[in-house]
């Protein structure tokens, strides 16, 4: 997570300087000891928006917090020693199908619904539903990360322009 919010923090200047505010600035680094967690797992109403935001989450199929989750997990279980194979097999089937995914489905909308109005989230669901809009869930986290890539790479030619002239 910590990684997506340094790309985003990094790529968004390069995108447009006048796009970011100090209000967004605070947003993020809030995110680090903000705890949330809590009233983002609570319950969701069973309304017509929560079934939108279902809707929304389930036209997206790029890169999902499950997928990342499954990632990290698949990640520290090369690393484990302590814990068995069945034990990453629960767990993988918890965050999949269990108590931890309908915790994180509860997040997500809760989220979604702190985030955005039901007319927006209409809105995105038609988008996502044209070619466009699966594209750019397909390719969004690649270009992110080339772009910010790029973006390392003329900061670095900027500060050696800059040093030449010490």
């Amino acid at each position: 997570m910590k990684l997506i919010i340094l790309t985003i923090v990094l790529l968004a200047p390069l995108l447009s300087f006048s796009q970011i505010d100090s209000a967004f600035i605070l947003r993020l680094k809030a995110l680090d000891t903000a705890n949330i967690l809590k009233s983002d797992t609570a319950s969701v109403p069973n309304d017509a928006f929560t079934q939108k935001i279902k809707q929304l989450l389930g036209e997206k199929k790029g890169l999902s917090v499950v997928a990342i989750l499954k990632f990290k997990i698949m990640e520290e279980q090369q690393k484990d020693t302590v814990h068995s194979k069945e034990f990453y097999k629960k767990l993988m089937e918890d965050i999949t199908t269990g108590k931890t995914s309908k915790l994180l489905e509860n997040s997500l909308v809760n989220i979604y619904r702190r985030t955005f109005t039901e007319n927006e989230v209409d809105e995105l669901i038609k988008f996502f539903q044209t070619s466009a809009g699966k594209k750019m869930d397909k390719e969004f986290l690649l270009l992110l990360v080339q772009s910010v890539k790029d973006g390392e790479q003329l900061l670095n030619l900027a500060v050696k322009d800059l040093e030449k002239y010490k």
